[in-house]
């Protein structure tokens, strides 16, 4: 396909090209033709002139050493017509006597001032030459010059002026093919660049179809190799970029995949050790029936709460999720949510205290913004241990509003830092297991908190406790 364009383009330059030869040829043809034949026709007008005295006078001798003289002088033949176009004097003798009736004799005669042509053989005979390269380059050219011979305000002959023309016609057979040449060289040089280009052009475009093909049958891990800094390599820059974030988003779905059925599986997989064994008991216990039932009870609740959760995300993932906007006093819902959880921390020995003075406002949904901070109050409370303490404070900061939960807990390594808010990632899987957690907690806390136009980050020191700051915008007003 790409040598079929190619052939095509050349085939456009060559014709262009030919255009354009044929047209500067034609143009300066015409141009040296044209000052050849005034400055030809002024010399015919000028002999013509001289004549017109001795033509009325009948001096044969007068006109015959007068057409020798002109003759001699300007290079060419000249020759005296009266006015029935029958000559009567050739500088060169041949045609003494004979009836000329060549067009431009005709027209001169009819009443022209002047008229002249091209012919392919000198006079008597010979073709209308009709176009300035019709004959080979051995051939004769004569031009044809004739020239009114007037007295008394009438034309009593003609004045014939005929001049070889081939030096000027082989000047001209000369430039055509110097043009021809010249074009010749343009046009190929041209193939040989537009191939050289077209190679240094397709080549990106090539790589990038293949990194497209990769893709195509799910290979997201190829990527083109970037040269220089042109439109070409700031694309591929892009297509390598969105390489890279289907690559992890496809990483991140199989992850998410493998999480969803672990954490699915092994609450189905107790509940069926704990349903066997109440089918296979030898004998009916009222008291571990009881017991068997109350965890396979937990369990579902487990498996409900994991499904939940695996909806919201989903529900968030697809732009499902829409916000019941309105002005949310953030000061209210967080006195409320630390009045919510209160029983909770004092169940657990820690101590709740809440911070906040001023009454700050922002654009978002009440419920949404309620479950962030009771996440992550109650993340902060199930990781402290007894004794210790979990602090929630509201401060603005310029236009923004921040909620900082600070706890006394058993904090997060460094390395474990950055994946907090993970989907399924748990620090301490034994122990986020026996509070509840799903693991899914902290990365719907994350998309809510970015629906609202606002961001959620985590500090902490591993066995001194953790910071988890919400950032929102104030609302407008």
């Amino acid at each position: 396909m790409r040598w079929r364009l190619l052939l095509l383009y050349m085939l456009m330059v060559g014709v262009a090209f030919y255009v354009v030869a044929a047209s500067l040829i034609n143009l300066v043809g015409n141009y040296m033709l044209d000052q050849r034949a005034q400055d030809e026709r002024a010399i015919s007008e000028r002999i013509a002139i001289t004549m017109a005295d001795k033509l009325n006078a009948q001096d044969g001798q007068a006109i015959y050493g007068a057409a020798v003289d002109a003759s001699r002088e300007h290079g060419g033949r000249v020759l005296v017509l009266d006015a029935y176009g029958t000559v009567q004097a050739d500088s060169y003798s041949l045609l003494n006597g004979t009836q000329l009736k060549h067009p431009e004799v005709v027209a001169v005669l009819g009443g022209k001032a002047s008229a002249n042509g091209l012919y392919k053989e000198e006079l008597p005979g010979g073709n209308w030459l009709l176009s300035t390269f019709g004959f080979a380059d051995d051939a004769s050219v004569y031009g044809l010059y004739v020239s009114a011979i007037v007295s008394g305000g009438r034309t009593t002959g003609a004045l014939v002026y005929s001049v070889s023309e081939q030096e000027l016609y082989s000047r001209l057979l000369y430039i055509r093919r110097q043009i021809v040449y010249w074009l010749l060289g343009v046009a190929l040089a041209t193939l040989i660049t537009v191939i050289f280009m077209s190679r240094i052009v397709t080549r990106p475009i090539k790589a990038l179809s293949e990194g497209i093909e990769h893709m195509s049958v799910g290979d997201f891990s190829h990527r083109v190799i970037i040269r220089g800094h042109s439109e070409y390599a700031q694309l591929a820059a892009a297509f390598n970029m969105m390489s890279e974030k289907l690559e992890n988003l496809d990483r991140s779905r199989g992850q998410f995949v493998s999480n969803a059925s672990h954490e699915l599986k092994t609450p189905l997989a107790t509940m069926k050790i704990l349903i066997e064994s109440l089918i296979y008991q030898d004998a009916f216990d009222p008291a571990m029936t009881r017991e068997f039932l109350t965890d396979i009870d937990k369990e579902i609740d487990r498996l409900n709460r994991i499904v939940s959760d695996l909806l919201t995300l989903v529900n968030i993932d697809s732009g499902g999720m829409k916000l019941s906007l309105s002005d949310v006093d953030l000061h209210e819902l967080l006195l409320e949510q630390v009045k919510r959880l209160a029983p909770l921390a004092r169940e657990n020995g820690i101590e709740l205290e809440c911070s906040a003075k001023e009454a700050l406002e922002t654009s978002g949904d009440a419920v949404k913004l309620q479950q962030v901070i009771y996440n992550v109050i109650d993340n902060a409370i199930k990781y402290t241990p007894r004794g210790g303490s979990v602090q929630a404070s509201l401060i603005r900061s310029g236009r923004r509003a921040i909620i900082r939960v600070t706890d006394t807990g058993i904090g997060i390594p460094q390395a474990d830092l950055p994946h907090v808010f993970d989907r399924f990632y748990r620090v301490d899987k034994a122990r986020s297991r026996a509070t509840g957690g799903t693991g899914l907690g902290l990365s719907i806390v994350k998309q809510i908190v970015a629906l609202h136009g606002g961001t959620i980050t985590a500090e902490s020191e591993e066995g001194k406790g953790s910071t988890f700051t919400i950032d929102l915008p104030l609302a407008q007003k």
